[in-house]
């Protein structure tokens, strides 16, 4: 993901929004975090959300696992031009991802798992 992100930031032409919902066991699981941040802070077409299973305590983000309400909040709403790419370890993917994405009106030519 972060190669793609980086792509579409890079080139100051292209308008696509990035939106990243960056699901974690626990905050040190977080990769590339302050790069993550830094393209953020710095990019108005890239929004960032993270969420986890074990948060510490005053944790500003997401907890527990990918849900509707998350995606609904987080990423765009379906449409001609969205496009949701996913990547993490397959149940993820088959058991919270796909099934709220479905329940949110995405079809399948919306997303691509790899």
């Amino acid at each position: 993901m972060l190669q793609i992100i980086k792509a579409i930031l890079k080139d100051q032409s292209d308008t696509t929004r990035v939106s990243l919902l960056f699901a974690n066991q626990s905050e040190n699981d977080i990769l590339v975090r302050e790069e993550l941040e830094e393209m953020a802070e710095k990019h108005d077409q890239f929004s960032l959300w993270y969420t986890l299973d074990r948060p510490p305590e005053n944790w500003s983000y997401g907890s527990g696992f990918v849900s509707g309400e998350m995606i609904s909040a987080h990423l765009p709403l379906p449409g001609p031009t969205s496009q949701i790419l996913m990547c993490g370890p397959p149940p993820m993917i088959k058991f919270a991802c796909l099934p709220n994405l479905e329940k949110l009106g995405f079809s399948e030519d919306m997303y691509v798992p790899f």
